[in-house]
């Protein structure tokens, strides 16, 4: 698996839902937080709300109260991640 390819990771209960570039969505049996801990380290994945995990290259703009992703998706940016995107 190609981590560039992926838009973003999205939370399903103890699933994570994986966003790619190319439309496809691929259901994990792992939690979100699991492939966080994996993805940070990349440094190019932030998590924006307790149910999303996206990569910073997909990212076109954001303001206070979401994301908007290259593909033209809007993803919800949480409160306490607000800070974290704006320093990206």
């Amino acid at each position: 698996m190609n981590y560039t390819d992926i838009q973003y990771l999205e939370a399903s209960s103890n699933y994570t839902i994986f966003h790619f570039q190319d439309g496809v969505k691929q259901l994990h049996s792992y939690t979100l937080k699991h492939y966080e801990k994996l993805l940070i380290a990349h440094h190019a994945f932030s998590r924006i709300h307790r149910r999303f995990l996206v990569n910073r290259a997909f990212i076109a703009s954001h303001s206070s109260t979401e994301v908007f992703l290259t593909s033209g998706k809007q993803l919800p940016l949480s409160r306490r991640r607000r800070f974290v995107v704006k320093t990206e």
